[in-house]
């Protein structure tokens, strides 16, 4: 009998989390548009794009999670999880047509020396951005650690990113003012290359889920630690984990006392199971072979 836990508590957390994160990208966004436009400011226009992009970024998270939920049917046996490898990969390639257009527009400033001075509201709107973009990486970060989430972990660093990329527009918008204008356009493109590093992120993701690629060393430690711990499990003789969307897959050989009737055996199985989908919510199937223990009778 498989053995399953909630994930309806976990998920509203989630999806509040994503709708928090893409509201304040949008009202930034418009923000720096708009003050980017009206202030004479290439930087603050670019971090605007940048927050554009985290817009895109986060829905995908959101829709990653909303699809994966979907049960297994006919057609899908495996469940839905790679449909997120689709969606990452198109919101990818629009997030590197968006720097592509800020590096052009930078450059095509700095070529014909088209520069101008930035209001001082363009400054104040840039420092804004760094308190709040900052505010938003602790909370993610944290809610990322208490639900084991990778996804929400990889959105929290997206936004300490954001941090440094508004802290470049902050420098140059700064200089501009001081009568440095050139450094207006430079932060532009410095700002591309933060855009640049999320498309490169996303289509990193995606091939890992095409891929089957493994999670981190650090998760399949914390599932060997749980296995191990299980009373009757001798050895894990190998143990294969793959990442599907949000989700993780298992395959494990263990080996358990030879001697063990085979009701013994599948218990311990079972409580294998159970523990690690205790453990880590993100688990979605569990795949478990039993193995002789090789017994030293020397011992």
């Amino acid at each position: 009998m498989r053995v399953t836990v909630k994930k309806g508590d976990i998920f509203d957390k989630l999806r509040l989390i994503s709708y928090v994160g893409i509201f304040i990208n949008l009202v930034l966004t418009i923000i720096k548009f708009y003050v980017g436009i009206t202030g004479n400011s290439t930087a603050l226009i670019a971090d605007g794009f940048n927050s554009l992009s985290d817009i895109f970024a986060g829905i995908v998270v959101y829709i990653s999670f909303k699809i994966s939920r979907k049960p297994e049917d006919k057609e899908h046996p495996y469940g839905h999880a790679k449909a997120e490898m689709i969606a990452t990969f198109i919101v990818a390639l629009f997030i590197f047509l968006l720097g592509f257009s800020i590096v052009t527009g930078s450059s095509l400033k700095l070529y014909y020396h088209s520069f101008e001075t930035p209001s001082i509201y363009t400054l104040v709107v840039a420092f804004i951005t760094i308190i709040t973009k900052e505010i938003l990486y602790k909370w993610t970060f944290r809610w990322g650690k208490l639900l084991k989430s990778t996804g929400l972990i990889a959105t929290a660093y997206d936004h300490r990113s954001d941090v440094f990329a508004s802290l470049a527009v902050l420098i140059g918008i700064g200089f501009a003012i001081e009568g440095y204008q050139y450094m207006d356009p430079i932060a532009g493109i410095v700002v591309s290359i933060f855009i640049f590093r999320l498309g490169i992120r996303l289509i990193k993701e995606s091939i890992g889920n095409l891929m089957d690629e493994s999670p981190p060393p650090f998760v399949i430690d914390k599932i060997k630690k749980v296995i191990n711990g299980i009373k009757g499990v001798e050895k894990i003789t190998s143990i294969k984990i793959r990442k599907s969307g949000p989700y993780f897959y298992i395959d494990v050989e263990i080996e358990v006392n030879p001697f063990l009737t085979v009701k013994m055996s599948h218990d311990i199985a079972e409580n294998v199971k159970y523990d690690l989908f205790e453990s880590n919510p993100y688990i979605n199937d569990v795949m478990i072979h039993i193995n002789p223990y090789e017994i030293d009778e020397n011992k």
